[in-house]
């Protein structure tokens, strides 16, 4: 079980990081000035197109006609290409934390208390794992100027602005610049290590 688990694992990391891959080639191969009716540009933009067209309808991006048309490095296209790569990034590492856990499951089973610190140490880490990707993740759509009108916009804002806005209360006023997300990734790392080293001292 445990073999077949792992190597599930090593298929889903194959097939997504080759997915990756080509989104990172649609955004690099322009610059290279690659001819629109290059084949190696042409599979990138067939292979991206569906991936691209999907994400934007999860994000809100608005997008400006088909790619095969009008191939090149513009804003929309940036925009949709990191957001796909950030879904396929949440996706991968879902996929390895349901994963982990069906491993953990018979062990829970077999000798119930003395995994409890195992079980409850992952649980934990996939807490701290998802809100630290959703600060990154604000802090992304901040920069690619995602439109708060996007339901994972209002989503992300409803769960981090409660960390974020008592952190910026207290900063000295900067123009222009808001590190309140640095601030509270550093005490987001600072609060895993000392639950994690409370965890160890009790199992």
């Amino acid at each position: 079980m445990t073999v077949l688990i792992g190597l599930l694992m090593q298929v889903v990391n194959v097939l997504l990081g080759m997915i990756g891959l080509t989104l990172v080639l649609r955004m690099l191969l322009p610059i290279f000035r690659m001819r629109r009716d290059h084949p190696v540009l042409r599979t990138v933009v067939a292979i991206t197109d569906p991936i691209l067209k999907m994400t934007n309808r999860w994000f809100g991006i608005p997008s400006y006609g088909s790619s095969r048309r009008s191939f090149g490095v513009s804003r929309s296209d940036l925009m949709s290409s990191a957001a796909a790569l950030l879904a396929l990034w949440a996706g991968r590492s879902l996929i390895v934390w349901v994963l982990r856990l069906v491993m953990l499951i018979p062990v829970w089973f077999v000798q119930p208390l003395n995994s409890l610190g195992s079980i409850l140490s992952y649980l934990l880490s996939v807490v701290f794992d998802l809100y630290g990707l959703a600060l990154f993740v604000r802090v992304l759509f901040s920069w690619i100027r995602v439109p708060y009108s996007a339901p994972v916009t209002r989503f992300l804002w409803k769960i981090t602005e409660p960390v974020l806005g008592p952190i910026r209360s207290v900063l000295p006023p900067l123009p222009g610049v808001d590190i309140s997300p640095v601030i509270a990734f550093f005490l987001l790392r600072l609060l895993q290590q000392v639950v994690f080293s409370l965890l160890s001292w009790i199992f």
